[in-house]
Order: structure tokens, then C-alpha cells, then sequence
């Protein structure tokens, strides 16, 4: 769980989103050049284009792709935490990941610039994710997931093992999970503002030490580099539909981790020890019952480590989805 990045964003940057320059390609047109296929790009991930491509399911997909194929390289998709949009992605972890492979982030159905209404469980938040994939065409590819779309790429590794090559889950857990439930009122009200700013942001994902907060300021400066061509921001209920997806996720059930040993595919499990959103045993938990798993506990460092270490994390899971 996590909260969203396009009030931060706004607060740092004071541009506006605009759907209107959001679109750069027709449906069609998208879906045609971006399918067929893979080039080598000079985007990053503060210049790359808004795409939109329309999948069988009705829903238009807002997302954007580039990066650096390299032979024998599969496309690397991106699901997104609780809240978050295009927009909330680390620049410097994108980028350094997207040195080495294509990338694709994308907003699942009614967040952000997707159209659609959000659903209200995970395992149909899967499901749309596997619709915008086939609009793609992706016949193999890999899957990343922070957070809450952490669980979202659980399930789509989950069912589709034929297409997803290998897995990297980025402070998640399993479904039923331990103290995945966000009971403390002060973090959930700081989760659930309708409005949350920088210093909710450094509460939440950053150890409360002066290297942890220093480097989530970091993190909040780098969201600011992107200056035209935004995301549309998460609306309310897509947050209340999220929040019921991720508290259904979180109900205490060991019986779920067997599912766990189906997904067979090579997985990167990380977190931050000090994680306050999704305890970092959880991250324990999936590296014990996945069949292929490799677990890196990060220091003083809490939900936000993939942005406290943006080059140390990019290179490690370059070097994971290379082996």
C-alpha cells in the first residue's frame, strides 16, 4: 500500500495535468506502432510520450514505452502502489533500468489516464492488467510490482506462467499475508488524505532518520523533472476501490501461500527493513514459499527503498532479469 504521488508532484512542479496533451497517438495508432515492434529510444522517464491503446475489454490504457532493448530482452511491465499514476515513478530508477530493456508503464483501469472504474479486488485488477498486455501483443515479458501492484503481478504471474518470464515484487506480500492491514490511525490518515502532500510522502515511504528522509527529498526533487504532459491524477474512488482490494488482500489466511509454489518463474523479492505500509516479513514470506526466489532487505530504508536506492535497485534488477 502506498499513497499517491500526483499531489506531490503538483505541489513540486505547480503544472497542471492535462488530458488534452496527454494524448500523443490514437488508440489505433498506438496499439499498431508500439506492438509490432521494439526500438531503441532517446526518451527517459521524464520525456517519454502519454500512450493510449484500447483492449478488448472497452478500456482505453494510458501508458508510456521506451527504453534500450537489447538482444534476447523481453519488455518489462510495471504495475503501480496504491494511488500512484505515470507520474509517481522514481526517474532515476526507471531510467537506469530502461538503460538495459524496454519498460511499459502503464495505469490500470480507472486510475489516472485509463478510462474505466476501479476494481475492487486484486485478482480483477489482474485481469485488466492481462487485457491491456494482449492489446499490446506481448507474447513474452517480464512483470515488476511495487506495492500494491506488487500483488497485481503475483496474480498475473499466477495466470499467465506461459508469457511472464521472470518476477521482481518490490514491498509486497502475499495474499493473506501478516500485518498487511494498516491499523495505526496516524498512518492511515496519512494514507487516506484526499489531498496528501511531500511531508506525508517522506512519512510513509522513508525511514524516519536523517539519511532516509534526506534521500526522499531527493526522490520528491526528481518527481518535479517532468514539466509538461503529466498524468491525470487518481481519483477518489479509485483510492476507495483500491483500498477494499488491498484490505481483502491482507485478511490473515496461510492457507493462500500455496498458491505460491505455482508461480514457478525466477522472482527478485525486495523491501525496506523499516517498512511501515507492508512489513517487510512479508517480503520474508514470499521468498520462503516461491519456488525460485531471491529476498534483499535493504537498509534504513523503509516502503520507498526502491526510490532511496533508485541506481543500487535499477542495477540489481537489470542484473536479475539478465542472468
Amino acid at each position: 500500500m502506498a499513497l499517491a504521488g500526483v499531489s506531490v508532484v503538483a505541489a513540486l512542479t505547480a503544472t497542471a495535468p492535462s488530458m488534452a496533451n496527454a494524448v500523443s497517438s490514437s488508440p489505433s495508432s498506438s496499439g499498431t506502432r508500439h506492438s509490432v515492434t521494439r526500438t531503441q529510444t532517446t526518451e527517459s522517464a521524464s520525456t517519454a510520450p502519454n500512450l493510449r491503446i484500447t483492449a478488448a475489454n472497452g478500456v482505453t490504457y494510458q501508458y508510456r514505452r521506451f527504453g534500450h532493448p537489447s538482444a534476447g530482452s523481453v519488455p518489462l511491465v510495471f504495475f503501480q502502489h496504491f494511488r500512484g499514476t505515470l507520474d509517481s515513478w522514481d526517474p532515476k530508477l526507471i531510467d537506469t533500468i530502461a538503460a538495459k530493456r524496454e519498460v511499459i508503464l502503464v495505469d490500470n483501469v480507472g486510475v489516472g489516464g485509463s478510462t474505466g472504474i476501479t476494481p475492487s479486488t486484486v485478482q480483477q485488477m489482474a485481469l485488466d492488467a492481462i487485457d491491456f498486455i494482449d492489446a499490446l501483443k506481448l507474447p513474452r515479458y517480464d512483470v515488476f510490482g511495487f506495492s500494491l501492484g506488487g500483488e497485481v503481478a503475483q496474480e498475473v504471474a499466477l495466470r499467465r506462467p506461459w508469457q511472464v518470464r521472470r518476477v521482481v515484487l518490490a514491498a509486497t506480500g502475499p495474499q493473506g499475508g501478516v500485518d498487511q492491514r494498516a491499523s495505526d490511525p496516524h498512518i492511515l490518515q496519512r494514507t487516506l488524505k484526499d489531498n496528501p502532500g511531500p511531508e506525508d510522502y517522506l512519512f510513509l515511504f522513508f525511514k524516519n532518520t536523517a539519511s532516509s528522509q534526506a534521500a526522499g527529498g531527493e526522490f520528491l526533487q526528481r518527481l518535479g523533472e517532468r514539466t509538461t504532459d503529466h498524468d491525470a491524477p487518481s481519483s477518489l474512488a479509485a483510492r476507495d476501490h483500491q483500498l477494499t482490494a488491498w484490505s481483502e488482500w491482507g485478511i490473515p489466511d496461510k492457507s493462500k501461500f500455496v498458491r505460491l509454489n505455482a508461480l514457478f518463474q525466477p522472482t527478485l523479492v525486495a523491501d525496506g527493513e523499516s517498512d511501515i505500509l507492508m512489513p517487510a516479513k512479508n517480503s520474508r514470506l514470499l521468498a520462503k514459499y516461491l519456488p525460485d526466489a531471491q529476498l534483499h532487505i535493504y537498509p534504513d530504508a523503509g516502503h520507498g527503498f526502491l526510490y532511496q536506492y533508485a541506481v543500487k535497485f535499477g542495477t540489481e534488477v537489470n542484473a536479475f532479469l539478465d542472468r
